[in-house]
């Protein structure tokens, strides 16, 4: 890839959220929601790759191999190519003490074909190299691999072949290095910072199966507080107190509902407002089927 691959890649994706009349303002704001929307999606892909697997299509101990390690969208394409190569025909050419190198082409039905690949299969370091060039730059192998491998009866893909940026766990113990600007990977045991990112992972994964449902979810937080208790035990090496510790811890609940001031009298509706008000008498002659204003006696 060359450097302005690079920078075309990042215009493209920055495009989409700024451009040149945006004030310095704008800009700052606009960036955070491009970086913010990165991240969701990156969030999402995560999702998908431990929730969903992909389905395999073949017999070949390869493919059932990748499709734990892969994620979903390199696993797709890697399989796409592991179908092709049903369709190529390896032949030997050469031989020496250093390398074996073959030649590979594809064969389709009523067409003829003059591309021809050139694999190289170096001895010492039992690695294969190929014409096409395409592990170096996809960094997963072609179909031409999936020839050699299945000719040298290599039934599951070697582990220099699968290179850690597109496996799942891509992201465990790596670690931010200051000073090169640049992720590396540790082993957890040796500092801080890798452990935490190991354990950041593992529970990232956890949380994402647990949340889709409220059944997992009450369960590993019920977990988490009895796993934060046995930590704290081991770290006192009081793990034989524990159990007391637990049940002298004062349980607060909730207080006791009371009734509210000025809630004594129920309001009463129109109908029984006019109900109460028909006992009024009149004034005048004293009865209560009618008031003053209707009074016969006032009328004469």
């Amino acid at each position: 890839m060359s450097s302005s691959q690079r920078s075309e890649s990042g215009h493209s994706f920055l495009k989409k959220y700024v451009d040149r009349k945006n004030s310095l303002t704008n800009f700052v704001a606009r960036f955070n929601w491009a970086l913010v929307h990165q991240r969701h999606e990156e969030l999402a892909a995560n999702h998908i790759d431990l929730t969903q697997t992909p389905k395999v299509t073949t017999a070949l101990m390869m493919e059932n191999q990748m499709v734990q390690i892969y994620t979903k969208k390199i696993f797709l394409l890697f399989q796409n190519e592991l179908v092709q190569s049903n369709s190529y025909i390896c032949s030997k050419r050469s031989s020496s003490d250093e390398a074996k190198v073959y030649a590979v082409q594809r064969f389709e039905p009523g067409r003829t074909s003059d591309r021809t690949r050139q694999v190289n299969y170096f001895l010492s370091t039992n690695y294969i190299s190929c014409s096409c060039q395409m592990f170096n730059f996809e960094d997963y192998p072609c179909p031409t691999h999936a020839v050699l491998h299945e000719k040298k009866q290599m039934m599951l893909l070697p582990k220099k072949y699968i290179l850690r940026r597109w496996t799942k766990n891509a992201k465990q113990a790596r670690v931010f290095d200051p000073t090169t600007g640049s992720y590396v990977h540790t082993d957890p045991s040796h500092s801080l910072m890798s452990r935490h990112s190991m354990l950041s992972y593992a529970a990232s994964g956890l949380v994402d199966e647990v949340s889709l449902t409220d059944v997992r979810s009450t369960f590993l937080l019920s977990e988490f507080q009895n796993l934060r208790i046995r930590v704290k035990d081991i770290d006192t090496g009081m793990s034989r107190n524990r159990n007391k510790s637990v049940e002298e811890t004062q349980v607060i609940c909730d207080p006791n509902p009371v009734t509210a001031k000025g809630c004594g009298k129920r309001l009463k509706s129109g109908n029984e407002k006019a109900l109460s008000q028909s006992n009024r008498q009149c004034h005048a002659c004293g009865t209560s089927d009618h008031d003053s204003r209707t009074c016969p006696y006032v009328a004469k």
